[in-house]
């Protein structure tokens, strides 16, 4: 029986019948994009200058002027960030938590074979604000501190001499007074922004006639799985831009190649393209008897590789990119299913920062954080609560790690005033929290492992905090149509905290559940309110409340320290408890009780809540299965690893 992907509407995963199934091809470059054979790429990581903080202009100007001396400015490598927040009870000599600006510099000498060649400046991630400069002349402001973007550096960049990219970086709160950062998301949350350029940089040449740099971020070839009975078919959208002066006959080549170099499918198509058009070519490729990537039993990866070739057959551009074939869906009854076959999704929420480090982190680090996850019994994984640096999507496709990725709409949908939240979201914060939701897509749209995007957490927090008030429901609907636009192929979801009873309503506090395909439940019975028993007659309530939704808990849990113990695990003095959940006291055993009724309660709950159980045990803390803040582990299986593994774990 055929399995035909349906383009989903606002409603699409109500009306889907159960037998359906959504099913995406994947697409992914490296962590630094998608490179090719024509292409040049030059890391600029070394030999950059560093000063905390804005700067005078001196004689030859500000520090954006190409003469200006920075001789007495630190000296730093990428990635880096000035924070440093320790990860101990007691702050280290470097402790650092001061919001602003910070500038670098840099100079470099790019070759002398990119002159006739388009070049582009790369930022994998600056935080919050980046200006540039390239020998003085202005590239360009990006406003966002987790996706990756690129400026046409062409007509600045002197080939094979010096030349000077300066960059400000500013991570200003959005709630002081006149700041840059006013309308960018987040407006706040439980994690610190790190300032600076915390990711990499690289200069990238590419012939005129290209595959397009400045799609958001995004590799320019996106491909998905339009149809999936015995063979596959595979869909595979790029676009082609030509920057060049005169009108170029092209012919677009794709083919897709197995794990072992064996092409299995290939297509041509010419076109014209005209100076200073895109063109956007639709090949679709058939893979008879794919071998599908089938989560963490049979992670399987082809690749596709699209060329464009001028008509005489020389090459001007190359895009190679991993593809993943499966499909998925999600039933309100019965779960999550990837290929048909039912799966019950364990997982842990991931943030991206370490002691000492905050969020400059290696490839290295990515891998330790996915060998922690993975030793803990993941096979699903939360990217919270913003978009993450490519090479963790990357692990996780690698993995068979079904991921849920994120914007960071968090605690709000307004910008802050100094009287709390109006609920009125002006038209710059609604601009950027949608530029952000592109970003996240485009450039993680060919991700096998990504199965949901989720346009928000907890976004009506600061009003049922007693903040102002919550006006959620229009901006949210308007980033939902935006992901439908974006990507068809996949449902969209969001964590919500504060959903009032229907009998218990809350002042200036709005719904937020059934604008998104899924919902994720953040609950935290038994550390911030209620009793841990009370979880599953949660839950119960809540899928009675929705009976058609998909339903997730997203975060549940309770904060711990190896260094505190008590024989008192109740939560709250109400309960003849010694903990304050904002307090500094947080016991490891009653951390350790929590998880073990939690668990036991989301893992008793009924079919209706899918299955997608996201356990909130965050790598910024520490993890009852072992894992901490700095990575270390303890000895022996944790609590978790008897429900999340197959095999059997004695547990002494």
């Amino acid at each position: 029986m055929s399995s035909r992907i349906h383009r989903l509407n606002a409603t699409r995963l109500r009306r889907i019948p159960a037998a359906a199934a959504i099913a995406v091809g994947v697409v992914s470059g490296s962590a630094s994009g998608a490179w090719a054979g024509d292409r040049a790429d030059l890391p600029l990581g070394a030999g950059w200058r560093f000063h905390q903080g804005d700067v005078a202009p001196g004689k030859q100007g500000g520090p954006e002027a190409p003469a200006f001396n920075d001789r007495g400015w630190a000296s730093v490598s990428l990635p880096h960030t000035w924070n440093h927040l320790g990860g101990t009870a007691q702050r280290t000599a470097d402790y650092n938590a001061t919001r602003g600006a910070g500038w670098y510099r840099l100079r470099f000498t790019p070759p002398a074979s990119y002159a006739g060649r388009k070049v582009w400046l790369q930022f994998d991630g600056a935080s919050i604000n980046a200006e540039v400069w390239l020998n003085g002349v202005k590239l360009g402001v990006h406003q966002g501190a987790f996706g990756r973007f690129r400026f046409d550096a062409t007509a600045a960049l002197k080939m094979g001499k010096p030349n000077v990219l300066a960059v400000r970086t500013d991570n200003s709160s959005p709630s002081a007074a006149g700041s840059p950062t006013a309308e960018v998301i987040p407006m706040s949350g439980d994690f610190f922004l790190f300032g600076g350029l915390y990711r990499a940089v690289s200069l990238i040449a590419t012939d005129p006639v290209h595959i397009d740099m400045m799609d958001s971020g995004g590799p320019g070839v996106y491909a998905h799985t339009a149809s999936l009975d015995g063979a596959a078919g595979i869909e595979v959208d790029s676009r082609v831009t030509n920057d060049g002066a005169k009108t170029q006959p092209v012919v677009v080549k794709t083919a897709i190649v197995d794990a072992v170099g064996a092409t299995v499918a290939s297509d041509s198509q010419p076109l014209t393209v005209a100076p200073g058009a895109v063109a956007e070519p639709q090949q679709t490729l058939t893979v008879p008897n794919p071998h599908l990537w089938d989560g963490r039993s049979d992670p399987y990866l082809y690749q596709v590789v699209t060329r464009v070739e001028t008509a005489q057959g020389q090459l001007l551009d190359q895009v190679t990119q991993p593809l993943g074939i499966r499909s998925f869906r999600f039933d309100p009854d019965q779960g999550f299913f990837l290929n048909g076959k039912h799966v019950a999704l364990h997982g842990v929420s991931r943030h991206q920062d370490r002691p000492g480090k905050g969020w400059a982190i290696s490839p290295a680090d990515q891998a330790q954080d996915m060998d922690i996850m993975l030793d803990l019994g993941i096979n699903t994984l939360r990217l919270a609560h913003y978009q993450h640096d490519q090479a963790i999507y990357d692990l996780a496709d690698k993995d068979g790690v079904v991921v849920w990725a994120e914007i960071p709409l968090v605690n709000r949908t307004a910008p802050e005033t100094p009287e709390g939240d109006k609920g009125v979201t002006s038209p710059g914060f609604a601009a950027n929290a949608e530029s952000q939701l592109r970003e996240l897509i485009k450039q993680n749209y060919n991700h096998p492992s990504v199965v949901t995007w989720s346009i928000g957490n907890e976004v009506n927090l600061m009003a049922a905090a007693g903040h102002g008030v919550s006006n959620a429901r229009p901006l949210l609907t308007r980033l939902n149509q935006a992901a439908y636009e974006l990507d068809h192929t996949r449902p969209t979801t969001m964590a919500d905290c504060c959903e009032p009873w229907p009998d218990q309503p809350k002042p200036g506090v709005d719904g937020v559940a059934e604008i998104t395909d899924l919902l994720g439940y953040n609950r935290y019975q038994g550390w911030y309110y209620d009793k841990a028993e009370d979880l599953g007659p949660v839950l119960d309530r809540l899928h009675a409340l929705h009976p058609r939704l998909p339903l997730a808990v997203s975060e549940y849990g309770a904060g711990g320290a190896l260094s505190q113990h008590t024989d008192q695990v109740q939560a709250g003095a109400s309960q003849g408890g010694v903990v304050y959940p904002k307090g500094h006291f947080h016991p490891e055993e009653l951390e350790s009780r929590l998880h073990e009724i939690l668990v036991g309660a989301a893992e008793g709950a009924p079919l209706p809540l899918g299955h997608l159980h996201l356990d909130h045990v965050r790598l910024r803390q520490r993890q009852p299965d072992g894992g901490r803040y700095d990575r270390h582990q303890r000895q022996g299986p944790g609590l978790l690893r008897p429900y999340r593994q197959e095999g059997r774990v004695l547990l002494l």
